[in-house]
């Protein structure tokens, strides 16, 4: 079986506003690709794809990461029948743009059509059209055919729809060229793509239609073909650039050569792309094999780790030469290097890039070089790029993305100098713009936290994520040599100390003048991100033995992380006003304060680990995996978010997680597959072995790697990297025994004196 039989890109996709079971699209892209394709589902919806749907409004080419974000620069195409009566209607009411949309909308049979990562393929039931598409590296292959058993004449239609302001260019019969620009926002509204249609028939342009589409003033052009389908397939070869369509078409010449192929074969090509895309993610997905007689697990797992690789996506390009060039939304010219866009620091650094150093450690530099591209165009590295900097989420955690790859060696020295200038430029410089560097940042380096008093929200956030960012510049600055860097640094990754209130247990806004503010330990918003101070105290990735000491010892934080668990799941809408979804998820899925729909609480359950209490994590973390996850179209507890939520459930299955990136070691969770191996680039695996796979056993009771008892709780990236054999006995009840505190996990003072 392959692995992409495994895998439903639909995961996710039956969420709403008031409650996300994923917010995912189901992309077919080429890993971490440049142009996700998705069906439409619905008009005037933000979410435009809905699995349990059965309309269909054509295809998208979209870069839309998530509902809360928005598209950019998307193009809709459809194929279409229409007989003499709907043709009439359509042609001499071009005016009315609904009739337009109307006349789009076929219903489908969602059970009978292929929603694949390599491959989108359904039959439109209205006029029997069958469209195939496969994803390329920059565009996709396109193939229509008719189904013999409709028999009512038609005419038949191409439609394709940009934004008001793009423009569309019919150079010959059978080419469409032009660009198309929209934004949900943008820093600089700078950034168009390209695009050149090629196809294997004529087109007639006959009318063009405007209508708005959830806020985006769009227009529709209606284009006849030269075919009547009862012969042959039509195709359509589809590039894109974000340079020029001459680009566009360059990219085509280059990939067409690469692969061996002939520009007017659009068949045989056609079906060269599916194998070629199908291999890609074969590829991808094989990094990981995982065993097991839960089925269903088995696709849950798959459809996961296909998430992970749905992002970043690939936003540069190679001139003739072979050389990487990008045009910048920054500069607004054409630029040397890798680029990357759709990804929000703050909840990838977390899950995806971890995993992608286990699995594709070769892509990290150019991940690497894509984030100096930024900082080298607008000073500025970036937090949330859609397609240049959105701004959203508090910190700049993307220093943390850096940090990870420097220690782990993944990048040179050469890079990692360079980008540690720009790290500390975004950590000490206050931009004109409130999207540049870290709000509240002078405050920050004069008080050693952000106040509340200065018209700034989510203090606490802030200051919790500044002073990770710090640690990350000391760690990248010891790896370079550059102590007086370092030590700096690491004393003001403190700073998190100015928050915490030792009655209250937990961080506290604080003023200007020092006083706290004593708000309700169940109040979401204002000073805190997406949660309360349930969920927003302890962010302190790098050094949690400190913070454990803090609130009074190992049994004292023991006792309150079962409480934040064990309690009911209660909230006070606070600043929000109404009831957000991350609330309602929260008290759904009924983990008391352990809000795993939302990546604030996705480190959560190893925080056991650093106490000495590692059954009680692994046992919550059974129960999630177990529970709250699957591979349909309600897969997820929350927002998966750019492939973070994927990650996780990836990293977490495999008994490993990476609680502090930017440090050097994985911790030991609970793998749950009867066998696992991660396979690594030099030829060697890590190998999950373990002797009984079942419901009621919950926690480990030893550990052995290469056949050694190992008690540490913990295991390094070089040792991992090394390929060593993991071998887990599980047990049915939480040992009582209380692990060393030397066994643990590392703090801050063990990465210092490293």
């Amino acid at each position: 079986m392959s692995l992409l039989d495994l895998v439903d890109t639909r995961q996710g996709t039956n969420s709403q506003h008031r409650l996300s079971k994923g917010n995912c699209l189901p992309y077919t892209i080429l890993p971490f690709g440049r142009h996700p394709f998705v069906m439409v589902t619905r008009y005037n919806d933000i979410r435009f794809f809905n699995g349990s749907d059965h309309s269909n409004y054509g295809i998208r080419l979209t870069h839309q990461p998530s509902p809360w974000m928005g598209d950019f620069n998307f193009i809709s195409f459809n194929f279409i029948g229409l007989d003499s009566e709907e043709e009439e209607t359509v042609l001499n009411n071009m005016e009315k743009g609904h009739i337009a949309v109307d006349y789009n909308m076929s219903s489908y049979r969602p059970n009978k059509s292929i929603f694949k990562p390599h491959n989108l393929s359904y039959r439109r039931l209205r006029d029997g059209l069958n469209i195939d598409l496969v994803p390329t590296e920059f565009g996709a292959s396109c193939e229509v055919s008719r189904d013999r058993s409709y028999t009512i004449d038609r005419s038949y239609y191409f439609t394709l729809t940009l934004g008001k302001n793009s423009e569309m260019n019919q150079v010959e019969q059978g080419m469409l060229t032009g660009f198309t620009e929209q934004f949900a926002g943008s820093k600089y509204s700078n950034y168009k793509m390209h695009y050149a249609m090629q196809f294997d028939t004529n087109l007639e342009l006959v009318g063009q239609t405007e209508y708005n589409d959830f806020g985006h003033d769009l227009v529709m052009y209606w284009f006849k073909l030269s075919t009547d389908f009862k012969d042959e397939a039509i195709h359509m070869n589809f590039n894109c650039s974000n340079i020029s369509v001459e680009q566009a078409k360059e990219n085509q010449r280059q990939e067409m050569k690469e692969l061996g192929l002939f520009v007017g074969d659009f068949a045989e090509n056609h079906e060269e792309f599916k194998l070629v895309a199908a291999d890609d993610w074969e590829d991808y997905l094989s990094r990981i094999e995982v065993k097991s007689q839960n089925f269903e697990q088995l696709r849950t797992f798959y459809t996961c780790l296909y998430r992970s690789a749905t992002f970043p996506h690939k936003a540069y390009e190679f001139n003739s030469e072979g050389d990487k060039i990008h045009f910048s939304p920054y500069t607004g010219k054409v630029e040397p290097g890798s680029f990357y866009t759709s990804n929000g620091y703050w909840d990838t650094f977390r899950t995806n890039y971890p995993l992608y150093s286990l699995i594709c450690p070769e892509r990290i530099e150019d991940f690497i070089e894509g984030i100096l591209s930024v900082g080298k165009e607008d000073k500025f590295l970036p937090r949330w790029l859609s397609p240049d900097e959105r701004g959203l989420m508090p910190g700049s955690s993307v220093d943390s993305v850096i940090a990870d790859a420097v220690v782990k060696g993944l990048v040179s020295d050469e890079l990692a100098e360079e980008i540690l200038e720009y790290m500390i430029y975004s950590a000490e410089e206050q931009g004109e713009d409130i999207l540049e560097g870290r709000e509240g940042g002078v405050e920050y380096r004069k008080l050693g936290y952000v106040p509340c008093d200065i018209n700034i929200r989510e203090s606490v956030n802030k200051t919790q994520d500044y002073a990770y960012s710090d640690f990350c510049i000391a760690q990248v600055a010891k790896a370079l040599g550059k102590d007086d860097i370092a030590e700096k640094y690491y004393n003001y990754s403190l700073n998190y100390r100015n928050l915490f209130q030792a009655d209250a247990k937990r961080m506290l806004p604080r003023k200007s003048n020092g006083e706290f503010v004593n708000v309700s330990s169940y109040r979401w918003g204002g000073e805190y991100t997406e949660g309360s101070s349930w969920q927003n105290s302890l962010s302190v990735f790098y050094n949690f033995s400190d913070l454990i000491e803090m609130y009074g010892g190992d049994e004292e934080f023991t006792e309150f992380m079962v409480d934040l668990i064990n309690q009911t799941p209660e909230f006070e809408i606070g600043s929000y006003g109404i009831e957000i979804h991350e609330m309602s998820e929260m008290a759904i899925l009924n983990f008391g304060q352990l809000a795993i729909s939302n990546q604030p609480s996705f480190h959560f359950p190893y925080l056991f680990m650093f106490t000495g209490y590692p059954n009680l994590g692994e046992l919550v973390t059974k129960q999630m995996l177990t529970n709250l996850f699957s591979y349909d179209m309600e897969g997820f507890p929350g927002d998966e978010d750019n492939g973070s939520m994927g990650s996780w459930y990836v990293l977490s299955s495999l008994g490993l997680y990476q609680v502090c990136p930017g440090g050097d070691e994985f911790v030991f969770g609970i793998n749950i597959w009867d066998d696992a191996k991660i396979y690594l680039p030099d030829g060697n695996a890590i190998h999950f072995k373990q002797d009984v796979v079942d419901d009621y056993t919950n926690v480990v009771r030893r550990r052995y790697v290469n056949g050694e008892l190992r008690e540490d709780l913990a295991i390094t990236y070089d040792e991992l990297m090394e390929g060593p054999v993991i071998e887990q006995e599980l047990a049915v009840l939480p040992s009582l025994r209380k692990v060393k505190s030397e066994l643990r996990p590392k703090s801050l003072k063990d990465f210092i004196e490293e």
